[in-house]
């Protein structure tokens, strides 16, 4: 079990509960059913219909979530909805959007994070960022006006038909949107629309990252289902939402750690994963990391290189599981640890009961827990583990180069140890060999605040279902309709929106064009 002890917040009573729902849960990709399948569960649980459409046929082990929820929930289904690529304004908005998620980083707010501005570069198309050093040249104050005028250009594009027609024929009570916050995010189309036709509408925060290094919140929905009070502070000061659209509800995701209990022995659980039981070990968590990072393998080498060198003998010779990034795999097939004694690369995506199973059991037996940037130091202070990192200059990006990992740092004291040398991240670490209580105690207080703000002992799928509840109870909005300016400046920009989506076309043309020449050779 975790080292939480019980602290009870009311859950709303049956009572209390809500007429049943017809919800529409707009997906990115069936990967992000991992996150929300707690919530699935229990709102299908209270009587409502989920109908779920990714935008994507991406996977990251959504298949088998999306099969095993529409299996055993016959109220769950899993459909397409119109693709936003099929409009003519799709190509045009999408690049409108991204020059203005560029712009964002633009921001004094942002200063000190230029990674975050680099990469929204990236995003946009060719003959975008040619320009970029055009546009970069401009004061703040003309930024502001561009940006406005942008704004006003994107929400000139009318709502997709197809898609208003789709919403038309399901007909839900409310429409549930994740993650939305990707830059560029064609999930905007379904919120427009839903917005158009007066839908009650709602984004679900996905990750403690979100709100802070992707996408600007440019249409707001009725709600906004986030974390805890920092994720509620990001939405108002870098989104402008009203703090009543704002609803803290816990994250939901890491519900599946709270109550869960250890199956394995430790001998057993080192005997799976080929680990000496005798020994402590330690849990190395590789992290997704930008596009153009060092490779975080060769960085894994070389600190078991250095663990194995440490000038404290409980180091030397403590076993080393090392979890790769399910993403990055690809950067392991050059590196061999078969010549380090007691280390082990194992592990997979924790989507089902299996997986979940094995991740818990390795965080559960180990005595520390190290990364760079990752959500698995959040599911190690859930579990009670000290959490490490270093903070290494080639990272600086990655680390505090984003303003979510100083949430680690600084959020009801801080969950991660963190050292700027090797020599200092390694007395850390036989420190916490040596004491693993002190941090679960440390842990404790960050869990409280950043994880289950509620309180520890109540569910965040529990509330984040009241909260969908609560929507789906209050008065319809309004339908937003297009202003008669909006009406006359879309007819004005469809010959740009016509060029920009040839543009594009042709480009797919020539790519698809030297990838056949290169098949012929």
């Amino acid at each position: 079990m975790t080292v939480f002890e019980a602290e009870a917040t009311p859950v709303r009573s049956d009572a209390q509960r809500s007429r049943p729902l017809r919800i529409l849960f707009s997906v990115a990709h069936l990967g992000s059913l991992r996150i929300y399948d707690t919530v699935i569960q229990e709102l299908t649980v209270r009587g409502h219909s989920i109908r779920i459409i990714p935008e994507t046929a991406k996977d990251v082990g959504g298949y088998e979530t999306a099969a095993r929820l529409t299996r055993e929930f016959p109220t769950v289904t899993c459909g397409k909805a119109p693709s936003a690529e099929q409009s003519v304004w799709f190509l045009f908005v999408r690049e409108i959007r991204r020059l203005l998620d560029y712009f964002r980083y633009s921001d004094e707010s942002y200063k000190g994070f230029p990674q975050l501005r680099r990469r929204a570069g990236t995003r946009l198309a060719p003959f975008v960022r040619k320009r970029l050093p055009f546009l970069n040249r401009f004061p703040r104050w003309a930024v502001r006006i561009l940006s406005a005028s942008l704004r006003t250009i994107e929400r000139a594009a009318p709502s997709q038909i197809p898609l208003l027609e789709f919403l038309r024929q399901e007909k839900p009570d409310l429409v549930l949107i994740t993650p939305l916050l990707a830059l560029g995010s064609s999930q905007l189309e379904v919120l427009r629309a839903s917005k158009t036709l007066g839908l009650r509408t709602a984004l679900c925060v996905a990750s403690w990252d979100h709100l802070s290094s992707k996408a600007v919140l440019r249409h707001h929905p009725d709600r906004i289902f986030v974390w805890n009070e920092t994720q509620r502070t990001e939405a108002m000061d870098l989104h402008g939402v009203p703090r009543e659209r704002v609803v803290v509800t816990g994250a939901q995701c890491f519900d599946h750690w709270f109550d869960r209990g250890s199956e394995l022995s430790r001998e057993a659980f080192c005997e799976k994963v080929g680990l000496r039981p005798e020994r402590p070990f330690l849990v190395y968590a590789c992290s997704a990391l930008f596009p153009g990072s060092p490779s975080e393998a060769e960085f894994v080498y070389k600190w078991i290189e250095r663990i194995r060198a440490a000038t404290f003998p409980q180091l030397r010779s403590a076993g080393l599981l090392v979890r790769p990034h399910p993403t990055r795999m690809h950067l392991w097939n050059d590196i061999d640890l078969t010549g380090f004694d007691n280390v082990s690369l194992w592990g997979s995506v924790p989507i089902d009961d299996e997986s979940r199973s094995d991740y818990f059991e390795s965080l559960h037996h180990s005595h520390a827990v190290v990364g760079l940037n990752t959500s698995a130091f959040l599911e190690a202070g859930i579990v009670g583990r000290p959490v490490h990192t270093i903070l290494e200059p080639e990272f600086w990006d990655n680390q505090e180069g984003t303003l979510h990992f100083h949430y680690l740092l600084n959020v009801a004291g801080g969950l991660l140890r963190s050292a700027r040398s090797f020599d200092e991240h390694l007395k850390q670490l036989s420190e916490s060999i040596a004491a693993p209580s002190v941090a679960a105690r440390q842990s404790h207080d960050f869990v409280k605040a950043f994880i289950r703000p509620h309180g520890v002992e109540v569910s965040a799928t529990d509330v984040f279902a009241d909260g969908v509840e609560s929507l789906g109870n209050m008065a319809s909005p309004a339908p937003e309709a297009r202003s008669v300016g909006s009406r006359v400046l879309a007819v004005l920009l469809y010959p740009f929106a016509l060029r920009v989506n040839q543009l594009f076309q042709d480009r797919k043309r020539k790519r698809d064009a030297k990838k056949s020449r290169k098949k012929r050779k």
